[in-house]
Formats: structure tokens, C-alpha cells, sequence
């Protein structure tokens, strides 16, 4: 970085909109605009060149228009062109002045414009080069004037000079200053991003990335810089062929918390990134950008797979016994059916009764199994974006249809106006929300009131499950989402540990406690996608 920041601004991107920039380019345009009627009635038809003075004001307004066309671009115009373009405002400001009166002409205050340009746009010292161009220009331009007779009229006249001289330095070096601190403060977040192990990715509000760290280089496999002035769904791709999870955001204004999905890198490699979206707005309210945070989770998601298959071989032992409890039961029943069947097989109303209980343990076995089967197998999540408000009202619909004929059972929903967005498999979280409740309206024996309550958070929803049933235990509460573990008198035990696995695999918790007054509470939290305001 260069002392007066030249360097850092010709190669740092703009932060933000070039708002700014484009009110300069029009107020430029518009200085041309005065400067054409300014010399059209003020300057001297004689003085010889002025036929060419309107061409240059023309070619002025071109290269202002052009450089205003290069704004549109999300990075900043190369350093060149500033200079070519600052030039050919000297120059025009230079010309009018000549052609009105020269240092006693009404524009010379425009060398302020100029040099004002040139310290915020380039730096201190290119501020102080056009100062000193417009000075030497100005010093010229007052030793053609006309030598006055009474010294006191010349000392005014270098007065002038000299006021005019200090006031050009002045202003560069106040422009410079503030070009200088904006820059080290560009300069500076930049080091803290670049030194931070998440990739960060800055864009403005129409998707093109307008900043990024080194870090995001590194997870994306980019070259340095080259996501700068990129579409940010060509950056960062889904491997899917998906919409961009940060276009989503821009477009929808619902931004993710800890959203992980398969990216594509610039070489074709896959990897699994974490992502957090977040708005930027200016002092109106108005969005101007987002940024996107993400981490490279391909390898703990590799170690998360290890930890879960030791974790599923360690159970299995522990599973077995339980299962062979269990399974033992129906099993001796079912034998002991068989052999009094084989003894009383000319009984045609034992034969029934025996062939009954059969087929209820065979049935039982089965659930056994099934309940079992559901638990130990991976939870497939397909995710998508649902509103899990819409689902709390079609469970407690579905449940109110069920028990319709139920006159003692109530079951109340409550939720926010507005939806709250889960990403996720919203067949497996409406299982889960469907056993919460059926074990609810089970423990209340069909009677009282099941509140189904939602409560959305910055970056989480709980959806909370309230019956007033005899309630549990504190002592056993921890064991209710242990395989097997049931109050039933004929539960297999398996349909609160199957909850967990798929809240589990959905990044979210689930637990236990009891109310006040009796009866149990059972909360889920799901990480969200929460809409800006």
C-alpha cells in the first residue's frame, strides 16, 4: 500500500454501491453543461482557438458519459482511465477559464472540482499534482494580465493568486486525507477477512461479488481475486444444478443460518459447505448488498460419518440385548400358542382363540422389527425449503380429524402470523411431529387439552408439544428417547429414539420436561431461514 493510497484503490474493489461515483459522474455532467452556456456568453468571440472550444466541451461530455457507463460494472474503472478521464476535465476547466477572462474569470473555483476528483478517486498525491497544475496554470495565466499602475491593484492581484494557490492545496490535501482513510479502513478489513478461516463473500444487490477473502479463494479453489465482478452463482455453484442459496437470499430476502449444501469448486471437486447469509443496508433501510459466510465442512463431515458408524457399532451391542428382550416375548408366546394348538387341534373355539393370540405376537413381532429397522437406519434427509407454521396447522387438523368423535379432546394450535421457513424433509419432521402428539393424546387418555404451541427465533423455531396427562418422572424423563424405553403397557419404545435420529439429522434438538400442574412438554428446535425486515 502506498503512502497516499493510490495502490490500494487500484486494486480493491469499492465497498458497497458506486452511489457516490455516480453523483460525482453527473455532477461533472452538468458542470459541462454550465461550461458550455458560460462561454457561449461570457467569453470573447475574437480570442483565437475559442471555434474549437465547444469540440472539446463535447469530448468532455463523451468521456463523462462513457466513464459513467463503466460505473455500472460492479468493479472500480481501471487507475488509467480515472487519470484519463480528470485530465480531460483539467483541460476543459483550463479552456473555459482561458476563453473567460482568464485569472479573472467566474470558473476558476471549477480547479476546486478537479482537484477535489482527484484526491478522493486516486490519492493525496495525485491531489497535489493537479493542485499544482492548476496553480502553475493559474500563475500564467496572471502574469498575462496587464500590469497595474498603482502597486496596491498588483499586490491584489498576487493576493488573489495566492489565495486561490492555497486554497487548491488545501483541497488536495483534504480530499487526500479522507481518499487515505477510507482506503486504510478498506485495507484494514480486508486483513481481518483474509486472516479469518471462513470464506467470505461480498456482493452487491444485483448478485456480483464486489469483495472476497482469502479464505474463500482457498475453499472455492479460485485464483486470487478472480471471484471479483463474478455472478456470485457462478462463484459459488450448486453442485445439484440448484438455485444459489445467496441468490435465493437476495432474491426472496430470506436469509440461511447454517444452511450446508454440496458446492461444486473451480477445479470439479464436491464439497460440503456450511453457508450464513446476511443483509446489508444503508442509513436509509435500502438494500445495497449481502454478505455470505461459509465453511469448508467436507472433512468434519467425513469425521461426523466415522463418529456416527462407531456410534451405530457401540449401540449395536446395547440394541441387541434390547431386541432380544424384547422379540423373546412374542416369540414364547407365540410358541406356547402353537403347542397347546398341536394338543387341542380338534377344538375348534381354542384353535381360534390360540390361532388369534398368534397372529397379534406375530403382528406385535413385526412392529418390533419395523420400530427397529427405522431406528438403525440412517435418516435419508432430501432437503427443501417448507414453512413449517403450515405444517404445525395440517398435524393439528389431522389430529382434530382423527379424534373428531372425541368430545373431551382438544387440541389447540398456536403460531406467529407469517411463515417460518425449515429447510428440510418435511415428510420425516411431520412424523415426528405426528408421534409427539399421538404419544400426548395417548397420555391423557384421550381427554384434556393437547397445545401444539410455535415460537420462532433469530435463527431457530421451537415447536413445543403440552399435554396434561399423569406425566413422568424427572428420574426417567432422560430414558424416553432411549430405544426400547416405554410407560406403555404394550409400547415397543421406539418411536421417541426414532424422533431424535431424524431431529438430529436435521441439525436440531429435541427434549423433555415436565409442566407445571402435570403432564409433560416436549420441544423441537429446527435451524431457520428468517426474512429481513
Amino acid at each position: 500500500m502506498s503512502k497516499d493510497g493510490a495502490t490500494v484503490s487500484s486494486r480493491l474493489p469499492l465497498e458497497g454501491p458506486n452511489r457516490w461515483l455516480w453523483l460525482v459522474g453527473f455532477a461533472r455532467i452538468g458542470m459541462l453543461v454550465i461550461l458550455a452556456g458560460g462561454t457561449y456568453l461570457l467569453a470573447d468571440r475574437d480570442t483565437p482557438g475559442i471555434a474549437w472550444l465547444p469540440a472539446f466541451l463535447l469530448l468532455g461530455l463523451i468521456t463523462s458519459v462513457y466513464y459513467q457507463c463503466r460505473l455500472r460494472r460492479p468493479e472500480v474503472p481501471a487507475p488509467l482511465l480515472t487519470w484519463a478521464q480528470l485530465l480531460m476535465d483539467f483541460g476543459v476547466v483550463a479552456a473555459t477559464v482561458s476563453f473567460t477572462g482568464g485569472a479573472a474569470s467566474l470558473f476558476t473555483f471549477l480547479f476546486v472540482i478537479v482537484i477535489l476528483e482527484a484526491g478522493l478517486l486516486l490519492g493525496q498525491r495525485q491531489g497535489f499534482i493537479f493542485a499544482t497544475l492548476s496553480t502553475v496554470f493559474m500563475l500564467i495565466l496572471t502574469f498575462q494580465l496587464p500590469l497595474a499602475e498603482e502597486s496596491l491593484e498588483t499586490l491584489t492581484q498576487w493576493y488573489e493568486f495566492l489565495v486561490k494557490g492555497l486554497g487548491y492545496y488545501l483541497t488536495a490535501f483534504v480530499s487526500g486525507h479522507w481518499n487515505l482513510r477510507v482506503h486504510r479502513m478498506q485495507q484494514f478489513q480486508h486483513e481481518i477477512l483474509d486472516n479469518m478461516s471462513n470464506g467470505f463473500l461480498i456482493t452487491d444487490k444485483d448478485g456480483y461479488v464486489i469483495a472476497q477473502n482469502k479464505a474463500a479463494d482457498r475453499i472455492l479453489e479460485l485464483p486470487d481475486g478472480a471471484a471479483t465482478g463474478q455472478p456470485v452463482h457462478k462463484v459459488l455453484r450448486v453442485e445439484s444444478g440448484a438455485e444459489c442459496p445467496v441468490v435465493t437470499a437476495l432474491r426472496t430476502g430470506r436469509h440461511f443460518t447454517s444452511y450446508e449444501f454440496h458446492a461444486r469448486t473451480a477445479s470439479q471437486a464436491v464439497k460440503l459447505l456450511g453457508l450464513t447469509t446476511s443483509a446489508i443496508h444503508d442509513s436509509h433501510g435500502n438494500l445495497t448488498g449481502l454478505i455470505a459466510s461459509f465453511s469448508d465442512l467436507t472433512e468434519m463431515a467425513k469425521m461426523r460419518e466415522e463418529l456416527k458408524r462407531q456410534d451405530r457399532l457401540a449401540a449395536v451391542g446395547e440394541l441387541s440385548a434390547g431386541l432380544a428382550h424384547e422379540i423373546r416375548n412374542p416369540v414364547a408366546a407365540i410358541r406356547g400358542a402353537v403347542d397347546e394348538l398341536e394338543a387341542n387341534i380338534a377344538s375348534p373355539d381354542i384353535a381360534k382363540r390360540l390361532t388369534a393370540i398368534a397372529i397379534r405376537e406375530s403382528d406385535h413381532l413385526n412392529r418390533i422389527v419395523t420400530d427397529f429397522l427405522d431406528f438403525a437406519r440412517r435418516p435419508e434427509v432430501r432437503r427443501e425449503m417448507f414453512s413449517v407454521t403450515a405444517l404445525v396447522q395440517e398435524v393439528a387438523e389431522l389430529l382434530r380429524d382423527k379424534h373428531r368423535r372425541r368430545d373431551r379432546l382438544e387440541i389447540q394450535a398456536e403460531s406467529p402470523a407469517g411463515d417460518c421457513m425449515v429447510s428440510g424433509d418435511r415428510s420425516q419432521i411431520k412424523q415426528v411431529f405426528m408421534n409427539i402428539a399421538k404419544n400426548g393424546v395417548e397420555a391423557m387418555e384421550e381427554r384434556g387439552v393437547l397445545r401444539i404451541a410455535l415460537t420462532p427465533g433469530t435463527s431457530s423455531v421451537e415447536v413445543r408439544f403440552d399435554d396434561e396427562g399423569g406425566g413422568i418422572p424427572p428420574d426417567e424423563l432422560a430414558r424416553i428417547f432411549e430405544p426400547f424405553y416405554t410407560t406403555k403397557a404394550h409400547g415397543v419404545g421406539m418411536g421417541l429414539a426414532v424422533c431424535m435420529r431424524i431431529v438430529t439429522a436435521h441439525d436440531g434438538t429435541i427434549r423433555a420436561t415436565p409442566r407445571e400442574g402435570g403432564g409433560t412438554s416436549i420441544s423441537v428446535r429446527l435451524p431457520t431461514m428468517h426474512e429481513e425486515e
